[in-house]
């Protein structure tokens, strides 16, 4: 199965977490690491279960924690070429572009992003298949 969270939604801050078989994957990191582990901590998932984040565009409210989260736990960014390049301090060894309507192999997980209207670089909305049961999740942010 899959379990989806919402870790906070709106302008202070966006984070979904989607978890099968105890791994885990982060949709946008708008929270500091502090205030990301006690969000995560909340819904019993570790940082250590994440193995990917994925930012849908690089507004603070999607974005602001990435660069310090990625930096702690080493997770690898997916998210456009355009989002990745609105965000310089993530580091490059671990930025890994994504074309919209290209499927992404996340190991436990699968992604797919699709380009959506809205004003910031190059935006995408995203859908997250489990491989194993092929549980479907989409997730869609600041459309328009």
């Amino acid at each position: 199965g899959v379990r989806v969270w919402s870790l906070g939604s709106g302008s202070r801050g966006n984070a979904i977490v989607v978890e099968s078989d105890g791994r885990a994957i982060l949709v946008d990191c708008g929270f500091g690491p502090r205030a990301l582990v006690t969000r995560l901590r909340a819904v019993g998932i570790a940082p250590e279960q994440i193995t990917a984040l994925v930012l849908t565009h690089e507004h603070q409210d999607h974005a602001s924690g990435a660069e310090r989260a990625q930096h702690k736990w080493r997770w690898p960014v997916y998210a456009t070429a355009g989002t990745l390049a609105a965000l310089p301090e993530i580091t490059t060894r671990w930025r890994r572009p994504v074309t919209p309507g290209a499927a992404v192999d996340l190991g436990d997980f699968a992604l797919e992003a699709v380009a959506v209207p809205h004003d910031a670089a190059a935006p995408i909305a995203c859908t997250i298949t489990v491989q194993r049961s092929g549980a479907r999740v989409g997730i869609a942010h600041d459309m328009g």
